[in-house]
């Protein structure tokens, strides 16, 4: 049934356990926070897939569903994703997605750091990023890695705007470089 809601209607709109739950209003900045960052995990997933040669394939993508489980259906739409590439319409699942990305707003830090971080760590996902952003771009990334199948995530790190030009510098599935420049959305004050 969820299927066959209107796209524009059903953009803002989640399920989670069986129900329909309405996603909060997004900021121009949130937005652009999060597809900053979509491009730069992009980036590196192109630079990896040409610099390596193999057959492994990545893309990203914003605001989509990702089918968490079916029973109860749970399908959330996080900020961004780095997933490994799907045929066209094959519907995108937890066990395709590499790190998921969620960005901070007024009404979301709740649902973002409880609700949704429990959910992808059932689901599975390896890593899980918390963005907080303000005017400029963002300001802090918290990054969590499941410790193993059935766990809850563990804090391996976080980044701030303050401490150097690298926001995220990591080897997950293959190594990943972003810039704080990479993620302003303003110029500099």
């Amino acid at each position: 049934m969820f299927l066959d809601i209107d796209a524009d209607i059903q953009r803002d709109l989640e399920i989670v356990d069986g129900f329909v739950v309405p996603r909060e209003q997004r900021s121009r900045e949130h937005q652009k926070v999060a597809t900053r960052l979509s491009s730069a995990l992009e980036k590196a997933a192109i630079f990896e897939m040409r610099r390596s040669g193999r057959d492994e394939c990545y893309e990203t993508s914003t605001e989509v569903d990702v089918l968490l489980w079916d029973v109860p259906p749970t399908a959330r739409k996080p900020d961004a994703i780095l997933h490994r590439c799907l045929p066209e319409f094959e519907q995108l699942a937890a066990e395709h997605v590499v790190i998921v990305v969620e960005v901070l707003s007024t009404w979301s830090a709740r649902r973002d750091r409880v609700h949704k971080m429990g959910d992808y760590a059932d689901a599975g996902i390896a890593h899980y990023w918390i963005v907080d952003f303000d005017k400029i771009g963002a300001v802090s990334i918290d990054r969590y890695v499941l410790a193993g199948r059935n766990s809850p995530y563990t804090h391996i790190g976080t980044t701030h705007r303050d401490m150097g030009p690298i926001a995220v510098n990591i080897t997950a599935s293959f190594p990943i470089e972003v810039l704080w420049a990479d993620l302003e959305v303003a110029p500099q004050l």
